[in-house]
């Protein structure tokens, strides 16, 4: 039976790069797979969906701040 990834994280200590002449971003993941074990890799978004990604994340911080009592 084939090793399939269950899920994938940021990669610690790397950071995110932005290719201008490419119009695209990548973000450096790491896979974990069902074994246990782990892949690195990269998320390759167009700008397009770096936009995308910015607002839902964005979102996403809101929520955490409004669970903390923040302002809503």
């Amino acid at each position: 039976m084939p090793v399939r990834a269950t899920h994938a994280t940021l990669s610690a200590g790397r950071d995110a790069v932005y290719d201008a002449r490419a119009r695209q971003g990548s973000v450096p993941i790491e896979f974990h797979l069902d074994d246990g074990s782990t892949l690195d890799g990269a998320l390759i978004l167009t700008s397009v969906e770096l936009e995308w990604l910015h607002q839902q994340t964005s979102r996403l911080v809101d929520a955490h701040g409004r669970a903390l009592g923040g302002t809503p």
